[in-house]
Order: structure tokens, then sequence, then C-alpha cells
């Protein structure tokens, strides 16, 4: 299990501006040097910049930089072998230290950073919610500036609890109209979420219309309140969530990457857009490791369209947030639908691993048909 703790520097930017440029300068300048080489290899890249790098960089600095540099590089090597994409380049890049490159001191509320200057000892305060995190092992930290702040991000982990399975698997579908439906047919709403991003879309679109200083202003505070209301949105369903299933039981989720590159229409992609997805995702999975549940993720293609009594799949069988299979007339809300087909995908695969069959749920259609007039 990992954990981060960000804590604010009580220190002027400055201390750390010439060590920031110095790494930003490494990093790009390894990305510079994989990009026109189209190198990809990560210790070739050592060989060809390690002694240029040490010339104006401590040693720990010149290989963490390296080793961003090239994260970045393999992240995006298709689109370079293609010449789709320019040369990656970061204007201030953050710095990552290693276990060698800081030393924390908790008990006397202190850190000690290394810069190109030598050390920096800065006086540090962690919040009480995160002091239970402190008997873990320190692994690496993240340091940045931002809106002329100075913050570092200090990760932790330690081994996962071992938890007897409890032989309780769900399905999650995640959406617009309802954030999230489980297929134990618990239903998490989105409609006051909705209406509350709706209200914010409406007020950006009128605040950018008018361009003048202040509400360039109000659009920044409006950012952040936007945010932090959608954040809190999904820490307390993820909560709810994972409150409601015992140790060892198993959520299955569809992988949504890429899901904002397709194309849906200005409308349907705007409304996709405006949800963190992703971050529901990790809130969901760190949330369930602290108690010992599993999340698996499984392909998404069909989930909505697919019947989940009789298995057709047809895109007529949704239409809106209902479902009604043109096969077997079966019906449902479309969302708790979704749901059962992505546990049913993680059970058929499972299956195929042990060879032990699963079959269809088979459940009394009058009782779907109830759900979905209640919800």
């Amino acid at each position: 299990m990992k954990r981060t703790i960000k804590l604010e520097l009580p220190v002027s930017p400055k201390v750390f501006l010439p060590t920031i440029d110095a790494y930003t300068k490494a990093y790009n300048f390894v990305c510079s040097v994989g990009f026109s080489q189209k190198d990809f290899n990560q210790f070739s890249l050592h060989y060809k910049t390690y002694k240029i790098l040490t010339t104006y960089l401590p040693a720990q600095f010149a290989i963490s930089s390296r080793m961003k540099a090239y994260e970045t590089l393999k992240s995006v090597k298709h689109l370079i072998k293609k010449d789709k994409i320019e040369c990656p380049k970061s204007k201030r890049c953050s710095i990552r230290y290693d276990a060698r490159s800081f030393t924390t001191s908790f008990d006397k509320n202190m850190i000690s950073l290394l810069t190109i200057n030598g050390r920096v000892k800065v006086p540090i305060q962690v919040p009480k919610y995160f002091q239970k995190y402190l008997t873990w092992r320190r692994k690496s930290a993240e340091l940045f500036i931002r809106k002329n702040k100075v913050y570092i991000n200090i990760v932790f982990d330690k081994s996962n609890p071992e938890v007897k399975p409890s032989g309780i698997t769900i399905g999650i579908d995640r959406g617009i109209n309802n954030i999230a439906v489980a297929s134990n047919n618990k239903f998490y709403s989105g409609k006051q979420v909705k209406r509350i991003c709706n209200k914010y879309n409406k007020l950006k679109s009128s605040l950018q219309s008018c361009g003048s200083k202040s509400a360039k202003r109000h659009l920044k505070k409006l950012s952040g309140r936007e945010n932090r209301f959608k954040t809190d949105a999904n820490h307390r369903i993820s909560k709810e969530i994972i409150a409601n299933l015992p140790e060892g039981s198993v959520i299955v989720l569809e992988d949504l990457r890429g899901i904002r590159s397709k194309k849906r229409g200005k409308k349907l992609n705007k409304m996709i857009g405006t949800w963190t997805y992703f971050q529901l995702e990790q809130f969901l999975t760190y949330k369930a490791e602290e108690k010992g549940i599993q999340v698996v993720k499984v392909d998404p293609h069909f989930t909505s369209q697919k019947c989940s009594k009789c298995g057709h799949t047809e895109k007529k069988n949704r239409i809106g947030n209902n479902f009604k299979c043109c096969a077997c007339g079966f019906r449902l809300n479309a969302d708790l639908n979704a749901s059962r087909n992505i546990l049913q995908l993680h059970l058929v695969a499972i299956s195929n691993q042990t060879g032990v069959s699963v079959n269809n749920p088979i459940v009394s259609t009058q009782h779907f048909v109830e759900l979905e007039t209640s919800h």
C-alpha cells in the first residue's frame, strides 16, 4: 500500500529555485537527446548524459532527472516514432527525491533536502490525519512550487494486510446520471452533481465571454471551488461503497482509459469531461486497500449494450437510462444492467483461469422492472 502526504514548506521559493532550474535543464536535456536519437533505453540515456548532468547537478539529481525524462519519453514513444509529437519539454520540473537525497525527523518536525548548494533544513508540521502514516516505510518525495509556495509530497508504503477472501464480488458501472451503480442494486446518484456542474459551466461561460480582470480572478476562484466539490463527492461515494463491503471482497471496474478521446458529440463529450472518473477510481482503490478489498478492471466494450440475462448484444437494447433486450425482452435500469455485465466479465475471466463454469445470473425479471421504476 502506498500513501502520499502533502506538506507546505514555510520557506521562500527562492531557496529552491536555482535547484529546480538546474533540474529542469537536466530533464529537458535528456528529453532532447532521447527525442533526437529516438533512444528510449534508460541505460543508454544514462551513459550519454550522466557526465554532462553531473557538471551542474549532484549525482542523485542527475539520476532522478534522467529517470523522469526516460519515463516521459517511454510514455510517448509510439508518437515520437511516428513524428506526431514535438520534443517533450518542461518549463519548471518538480524535483524527485530518493531516500538518500532527503531525510526526515518527524519527532523534531524537521526535513533535510538536498540542493545544488548543499543540504537545506526546513521545519515541517504534519497534519493529525497524516500522522498515522509516519510509521510506514518512507520511500520518495516530490518537491514543487505552486502559486509562489513550496510543497513536498512524501510517499510512504507498507505491505498489504493478509485477508481471507469473503467470496463477495460486485461490479460497478460509472456514468453521468448515476456516478456509480453497483451490481448489488446500490445506486449513487449524480443528479445533484450534474446540476451543480451545469451551474458552474454556465457561470464560467459567462465570465469567459466578459474577459475583464475581475472576471478572470473570479474564474480562478471558481475553478478551485468546483474541483473541491468534485473531490468531496468522489470521497463520499467511494467511502460509502467500501463501507458496504466486508474485508476480502472484490470490486470490478471498467478500464476507462482513453474514454475522453472518443468522439460522441460536443454535448456528451463536455458532460464526460466535467467528471473525474479516474479520481473516483483512485479513491476507491486506496480505500479498498486499507480494508483488504481487491480492485480489478475489465474491458468496457459493449457492457451497456449486452443483456445481462441472455447475453444478446445490440445497440438498440439501450435507450437512454432504460435497457430492454431485443431478443428476450428483459428490462432493467441501463446502468444496473451494465454493472452486472462488468461483474460477469470478471467471473468469466476467473472461470477461464480455474476451469470452473460460471453461468449468467438467473433472476426475476419482475424484480428488476420494479427496481427500474424506483430509480
